[in-house]
């Protein structure tokens, strides 16, 4: 990045930085299906002037100590060690966070040059991915389910229940609300505060869909969530993280005492009428 003060030629992006980057990420790559060539794409649309002068700011050892620091606050929360690995990279915005499971263990991708927040969005990001790789990491989680909790990837895509994709993304909001304390409570579930008014504005329906895609059962599809169409014209994406949000901080404060560390190893089978139970639009 030093050297590249004008936008690189796609030979010296590939020998540069995807040849480097290419045997910790090819994974991550693979499942976005972005490779070299589509990857480099993004430099053409991006303002590299401004992106590169962001980048030169970073401070590698600063950014490694941020990690290591929410990591030990996710183990302390939780009382025990994480187990994986964890890369942070200049992803040319393509990213900011994604903790991929595979065989019981995890590689957590985060990119440190994320730009669509300030301040504390890096923080409460790490802590939602990390708290990704406590949760997935506790065999009781699967078992619950009769789930083999050392399934692939691309098993765990296929096979993870509604309830329990609705549980891992709102348990991850929850607990980086209560570990990064902020005055912007829309970046716990990736929104903005007007999409955040959005979505309250819209509970009723919001509640409507996610139950039924719970009730749908073996034929529930959790992907279907991520359609914001699926709540009414007009809805962010990550809808159902809000709603995850919502539901499992009242999960933790009725059945846990407000303790997220009593609901970390627990299956999300045991939680299905609690879910069915509560509405957004009530709040």
């Amino acid at each position: 990045m030093q050297s590249w003060e004008k936008p690189p030629t796609l030979e010296q992006f590939v020998e540069g930085y995807y040849r480097e980057l290419s045997p910790y990420v090819d994974d991550l790559f693979d499942d976005e299906d972005v490779f070299g060539s589509d990857l480099y794409s993004l430099v053409g649309r991006m303002n590299w002037r401004e992106y590169r002068k962001g980048v030169l700011t970073l401070d590698p050892e600063l950014e490694e100590k941020r990690l290591l620091h929410h990591v030990k606050q996710v183990e302390d929360l939780f009382n025990f060690n994480l187990e994986g690995e964890a890369i942070l990279f200049a992803s040319l915005h393509c990213m900011d966070g994604y903790a991929r499971f595979d065989r019981g263990t995890h590689r957590v991708f985060l990119g440190v040059d994320e730009s669509h927040a300030k301040d504390h969005y890096l923080d409460i990001l790490q802590t939602h991915e990390l708290t990704h790789v406590a949760r997935e990491s506790r065999r009781s989680v699967w078992e619950g389910f009769g789930l083999n909790p050392e399934m692939t990837h691309d098993e765990f895509t296929e096979n993870q229940p509604v309830i329990e994709h609705l549980m891992g993304e709102g348990f991850s909001c929850y607990v980086s609300e209560l570990l990064v304390p902020c005055e912007e409570p829309w970046h716990y579930a990736y929104q903005s505060k007007e999409s955040l008014a959005r979505v309250y504005k819209n509970a009723k329906r919001v509640d409507q869909a996610i139950h039924q895609e719970i009730l749908l059962a073996g034929n529930g599809d959790y992907g279907r969530l991520y359609n914001p169409r699926l709540y009414g014209p007009g809805m962010p994406p990550y809808t159902q993280y809000v709603w995850g949000w919502q539901w499992t901080k009242k999960l933790t404060q009725d059945l846990a005492g407000g303790n997220p560390r009593l609901l970390v190893e627990r299956s999300s089978k045991e939680f299905i009428e609690h879910a069915l139970s509560f509405r957004l639009a009530d709040l």
